[in-house]
Protein backbone atom coordinates (compact mmCIF):
# COMPACT_ATOMS: atom_id res chain seq x y z
CA UNK A 1 0.00 0.00 0.00
CA UNK A 2 2.78 2.51 0.82
CA UNK A 3 4.30 1.72 -2.61
CA UNK A 4 0.81 2.28 -3.94
CA UNK A 5 0.46 5.98 -2.37
CA UNK A 6 4.63 6.81 -2.87
CA UNK A 7 4.08 5.54 -6.59
CA UNK A 8 0.98 7.74 -7.09
CA UNK A 9 2.80 10.71 -5.52
CA UNK A 10 5.60 10.72 -7.78
CA UNK A 11 3.08 9.86 -10.60
CA UNK A 12 1.60 13.86 -9.75
CA UNK A 13 4.90 15.48 -9.25
CA UNK A 14 5.69 13.92 -12.92
CA UNK A 15 2.05 15.45 -14.08
CA UNK A 16 2.76 18.83 -12.09
CA UNK A 17 6.42 18.80 -13.64
CA UNK A 18 4.90 18.31 -17.24
CA UNK A 19 2.22 21.28 -16.97
CA UNK A 20 4.71 23.43 -15.85
CA UNK A 21 6.70 22.93 -18.54
CA UNK A 22 4.14 23.37 -21.04
CA UNK A 23 2.66 26.59 -19.80
CA UNK A 24 6.68 27.69 -19.73
CA UNK A 25 7.25 26.80 -23.25
CA UNK A 26 3.81 28.75 -24.42
CA UNK A 27 4.69 31.44 -22.16
CA UNK A 28 8.05 31.68 -23.94
CA UNK A 29 6.10 31.70 -27.69
CA UNK A 30 4.31 34.38 -26.54
CA UNK A 31 7.44 36.17 -25.30
CA UNK A 32 9.33 35.46 -28.66
CA UNK A 33 6.67 36.15 -31.50
CA UNK A 34 6.58 39.49 -32.62
CA UNK A 35 3.70 41.94 -34.32
CA UNK A 36 3.96 44.66 -36.51
CA UNK A 37 2.34 47.79 -34.98
CA UNK A 38 1.07 50.06 -38.24
CA UNK A 39 2.30 53.55 -37.17
CA UNK A 40 -0.49 56.25 -38.36
CA UNK A 41 0.42 59.01 -40.50
CA UNK A 42 3.44 57.31 -41.59
CA UNK A 43 4.30 57.84 -44.99
CA UNK A 44 6.74 59.70 -47.04
CA UNK A 45 3.71 62.18 -47.57
CA UNK A 46 3.82 62.57 -43.87
CA UNK A 47 7.62 63.19 -43.67
CA UNK A 48 9.41 66.76 -44.49
CA UNK A 49 10.90 67.03 -48.00
CA UNK A 50 11.95 69.88 -50.17
CA UNK A 51 8.94 72.13 -50.31
CA UNK A 52 7.49 71.55 -46.51
CA UNK A 53 8.29 71.01 -42.90
CA UNK A 54 5.95 68.68 -41.42
CA UNK A 55 5.73 66.72 -38.32
CA UNK A 56 3.80 64.26 -36.42
CA UNK A 57 2.46 63.99 -32.97
CA UNK A 58 -0.22 62.58 -30.68
CA UNK A 59 -2.20 63.10 -28.04
CA UNK A 60 -5.00 60.97 -25.73
CA UNK A 61 -7.21 62.13 -23.27
CA UNK A 62 -10.60 60.91 -22.43
CA UNK A 63 -12.36 63.99 -24.15
CA UNK A 64 -11.74 63.49 -27.92
CA UNK A 65 -11.48 67.48 -28.29
CA UNK A 66 -8.30 67.75 -25.92
CA UNK A 67 -7.03 64.16 -27.37
CA UNK A 68 -6.75 66.66 -30.74
CA UNK A 69 -5.31 69.99 -28.47
CA UNK A 70 -2.94 68.24 -26.91
CA UNK A 71 -1.93 66.61 -30.40
CA UNK A 72 -2.09 70.07 -31.97
CA UNK A 73 0.16 71.80 -29.47
CA UNK A 74 2.72 68.97 -29.27
CA UNK A 75 3.04 69.11 -33.34
CA UNK A 76 3.49 72.83 -33.70
CA UNK A 77 6.02 72.69 -30.52
CA UNK A 78 8.55 70.28 -32.92
CA UNK A 79 7.68 72.02 -35.39
CA UNK A 80 8.85 75.70 -34.07
CA UNK A 81 11.74 73.58 -32.72
CA UNK A 82 12.20 72.08 -35.99
CA UNK A 83 12.18 75.78 -38.13
CA UNK A 84 14.06 77.49 -35.68
CA UNK A 85 17.33 75.54 -35.56
CA UNK A 86 17.29 75.59 -39.51
CA UNK A 87 16.35 79.32 -39.34
CA UNK A 88 18.92 79.98 -36.97
CA UNK A 89 21.53 78.09 -39.05
CA UNK A 90 20.34 80.68 -42.22
CA UNK A 91 21.37 83.51 -40.21
CA UNK A 92 24.03 82.32 -38.54
CA UNK A 93 25.48 81.72 -42.56
CA UNK A 94 23.75 84.82 -43.78
CA UNK A 95 25.70 86.97 -40.84
CA UNK A 96 29.01 85.34 -41.72
CA UNK A 97 28.67 85.81 -45.32
CA UNK A 98 27.71 89.68 -45.36
CA UNK A 99 30.10 89.89 -42.07
CA UNK A 100 27.34 90.75 -39.01
CA UNK A 101 28.43 88.48 -36.79
CA UNK A 102 30.87 90.84 -35.25
CA UNK A 103 27.85 93.58 -34.74
CA UNK A 104 26.06 91.15 -32.31
CA UNK A 105 23.21 93.15 -32.04
CA UNK A 106 22.57 93.33 -36.25
CA UNK A 107 22.89 89.22 -35.54
CA UNK A 108 19.97 89.65 -32.71
CA UNK A 109 17.55 91.52 -34.17
CA UNK A 110 17.59 89.66 -37.22
CA UNK A 111 16.97 85.88 -34.69
CA UNK A 112 14.24 88.14 -32.92
CA UNK A 113 12.63 89.23 -36.37
CA UNK A 114 12.79 85.58 -37.81
CA UNK A 115 11.28 84.13 -34.40
CA UNK A 116 8.22 86.77 -34.63
CA UNK A 117 7.64 85.49 -38.33
CA UNK A 118 8.40 81.90 -37.38
CA UNK A 119 5.41 82.22 -34.32
CA UNK A 120 3.01 84.28 -37.02
CA UNK A 121 3.16 81.42 -39.75
CA UNK A 122 2.79 78.35 -37.07
CA UNK A 123 -0.15 79.86 -36.00
CA UNK A 124 -1.37 79.02 -39.92
CA UNK A 125 -0.05 76.03 -39.93
CA UNK A 126 -1.82 73.42 -42.44
CA UNK A 127 -3.01 70.16 -41.36
CA UNK A 128 -1.90 67.57 -43.63
CA UNK A 129 -3.04 64.50 -42.32
CA UNK A 130 -5.04 63.32 -39.09
CA UNK A 131 -6.49 59.83 -37.63
CA UNK A 132 -8.64 59.18 -34.77
CA UNK A 133 -8.44 56.20 -32.40
CA UNK A 134 -10.71 55.49 -29.85
CA UNK A 135 -8.86 53.00 -27.62
CA UNK A 136 -9.94 50.13 -25.33
CA UNK A 137 -9.97 52.17 -22.07
CA UNK A 138 -12.44 54.48 -23.26
CA UNK A 139 -9.35 56.98 -24.30
CA UNK A 140 -9.25 58.77 -27.74
CA UNK A 141 -6.02 59.09 -29.40
CA UNK A 142 -5.53 61.88 -32.05
CA UNK A 143 -2.39 61.84 -34.38
CA UNK A 144 -2.26 64.96 -36.64
CA UNK A 145 0.22 66.06 -38.95
CA UNK A 146 1.05 69.78 -39.90
CA UNK A 147 3.15 71.23 -42.00
CA UNK A 148 4.78 75.05 -43.35
CA UNK A 149 5.77 75.76 -46.47
CA UNK A 150 9.23 75.91 -46.36
CA UNK A 151 9.04 78.76 -49.55
CA UNK A 152 6.22 80.53 -47.85
CA UNK A 153 8.58 80.85 -44.73
CA UNK A 154 11.50 82.24 -46.78
CA UNK A 155 9.16 84.86 -48.48
CA UNK A 156 7.81 86.01 -44.91
CA UNK A 157 11.38 86.03 -43.48
CA UNK A 158 12.68 88.43 -46.42
CA UNK A 159 9.21 90.73 -45.99
CA UNK A 160 9.93 91.08 -42.20
CA UNK A 161 13.57 92.01 -42.73
CA UNK A 162 13.13 94.18 -45.22
CA UNK A 163 10.13 96.10 -43.40
CA UNK A 164 12.35 96.56 -40.44
CA UNK A 165 14.01 99.82 -40.53
CA UNK A 166 17.53 98.91 -38.84
CA UNK A 167 17.57 95.76 -40.84
CA UNK A 168 16.63 97.16 -44.55
CA UNK A 169 19.52 99.20 -45.16
CA UNK A 170 22.16 96.37 -44.43
CA UNK A 171 19.76 93.14 -45.73
CA UNK A 172 20.48 91.36 -48.94
CA UNK A 173 17.85 89.84 -50.63
CA UNK A 174 19.57 87.81 -52.81
CA UNK A 175 22.03 86.66 -50.57
CA UNK A 176 20.01 85.80 -47.90
CA UNK A 177 18.22 83.79 -51.03
CA UNK A 178 21.03 82.13 -51.98
CA UNK A 179 21.95 81.65 -48.27
CA UNK A 180 18.49 79.85 -47.27
CA UNK A 181 17.99 77.93 -50.52
CA UNK A 182 21.66 76.27 -49.40
CA UNK A 183 20.99 75.48 -46.40
CA UNK A 184 17.42 73.91 -46.76
CA UNK A 185 19.26 71.54 -49.49
CA UNK A 186 21.82 70.55 -46.74
CA UNK A 187 18.84 69.88 -44.58
CA UNK A 188 16.78 68.02 -46.78
CA UNK A 189 20.31 65.78 -47.57
CA UNK A 190 21.02 65.12 -43.80
CA UNK A 191 17.04 63.72 -43.82
CA UNK A 192 17.90 61.00 -46.68
CA UNK A 193 20.89 59.54 -44.60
Amino acid sequence: MKQFFLFCGVAALFMCGMNSCKSNQALAKIENSEIEVAIPLSGSAYQSDAEYWRVVQEGVSPDMSMAKKVAMQNARQELAATIRVQVRAVIDNYGKNMAVTENIEVTNMYEEQAYTVIDQTLAGAELAGEKLFRLGNGNYRYHVCLQVGKQYLEEQLMKAFEDEANLKAAFDKAQFKKVYDEQMKAFQESKKQ
